[in-house]
């Protein structure tokens, strides 16, 4: 028995084994204790990565530990050889696993369609939805900006802008009220942005350039405007308005929120005004991409895995102050076919774990089986012994 084979039989295919073991075997009680009966209770982040990718870093190592003891250098070299087999084992099922469970989440994820945005909340909870009804308010959207450093030695200076546009089941502020208003008392003056108009000037206003509107009683009216104000007023204030005194902060309740990202990493080795000069160019294009953002034009939603983001855009919609208390639903809008969710994930599994095992055997090359011959006959007689055993009984 030549070393190379003995390496391929006795390491390598048990390697194989274990390792497409491992990934069958999570797989497997991942979808059915996290998945389908939600036994376990696991963020997004440990299901899908910091679990799995220590079984596959771990678990195929450990069980062929035994065996890889036996292994020796044929050169030495100023490195440990065995540390490099280890790491690139590791990884051969590591990066496969982790994979598998990202494919998994988005294969088995349930889309659910919605009459309004509001059923999200009386619905059991899915991970992708699509929505007939609803209204992304674009003026009203929140955002928190995060600074931060990174890649090796900190070379890269980050720029990530998090926003979050709330999402309500018709127009808000519903201008349709107008009406119902108007109706209280046909002769109510019209005032917009504090200046006396008509109806036919508020019947001109676009629905989402409205921040506010009220009824203000005929007590308010009457010192400014006269007899003429006896009937109240219909007040307006649209975004452009910009108010002497801050006005108390109106809470909202939506139904859910949009969320998007916009990144930028520049050098971290600019001066301090460089860095505000990038920011300031950033912050012009995020602006002119939200615009153009077709955000009722999308193919379906997608809730946000439990990780980073979660919190940041959870900041993002706190950043104001004018949100009512309660569980806030994020969703991210995607333009993509429902059928092209999965992406190429499947076919990287396979891929990674091919070129993982492909330098797997290349490390392995690198030894040789210590006291070759007392292995080769040791497992020359486990592989004989069954034979013997028959023509034991024979006899």
């Amino acid at each position: 028995m030549r070393q190379s084979e003995a390496k391929f039989k006795h390491i390598f295919l048990p390697f194989i084994v274990i390792g497409f073991s491992t990934i069958l075997i999570y797989t497997f009680l991942h979808w059915l204790l996290v998945i389908k009966y939600g036994v376990v209770a696991l963020k997004d982040k440990d299901a899908d990565f910091l679990i799995p990718g220590i079984a596959g870093l771990v678990l195929p190592q450990l069980l062929l530990f035994p065996k890889l003891r036996q292994l020796k250098a044929y050169k030495a070299t100023s490195r440990n050889p065995m540390m490099l087999l280890l790491m690139v084992g590791g990884f051969t099922f590591a990066v496969p696993i982790c994979i598998a469970q990202n494919y998994l989440g988005s294969a088995t994820g349930k889309l659910t369609r919605l009459d309004s945005m509001s059923e999200v909340h009386y619905l059991p909870p899915t991970k992708y939805y699509t929505v007939r009804q609803m209204y992304p308010n674009k003026n009203m959207a929140h955002i928190k900006v995060i600074f931060s450093v990174g890649g090796k030695n900190n070379v890269d200076f980050n720029m990530d802008a998090y926003t979050a546009v709330p999402v309500f089941d018709r127009i808000y502020p519903d201008t349709n009220r107008i009406a119902a208003m108007r109706n209280r008392n046909p002769k109510a003056l019209v005032i917009i942005n504090d200046t006396l108009r008509n109806m036919q000037a508020l019947k001109k206003l676009p629905a989402d350039s409205v921040r506010m509107m009220r009824y203000v009683n005929p007590s308010m009216v009457m010192p400014r405007y006269g007899d003429s104000g006896k009937y109240g007023a219909l007040a307006v204030v649209t975004w452009r308005y910009k108010f002497k005194r801050q006005p108390a902060v109106i809470k909202i309740a939506p139904a859910a929120w949009f969320v998007l990202k916009y990144h930028k990493t520049v050098s971290n080795n600019l001066t301090v005004a460089e860095k505000k000069e990038e920011f300031a160019f950033f912050a012009r294009k995020c602006d002119a991409t939200f615009k153009d953002e077709p955000l009722t034009k999308f193919t379906y939603l997608a809730r946000l895995p439990d990780d980073s983001d979660v919190a940041n855009y959870q900041a993002a919609i706190n950043s104001r102050n004018d949100v009512a208390e309660g569980e806030q639903t994020m969703l991210s809008p995607v333009y993509e076919p429902f059928e092209s969710r999965n992406g190429n994930r499947l076919l990287w599994i396979f891929a990674s774990s091919i070129i993982g095992l492909m330098l797997y055997w290349v490390f392995l090359e690198l030894f040789r089986i210590k006291n070759f011959k007392n292995f080769e006959m040791r497992f020359l007689k486990k592989e004989h012994r069954p034979d013997e055993q028959k023509t034991a009984l024979r006899e």
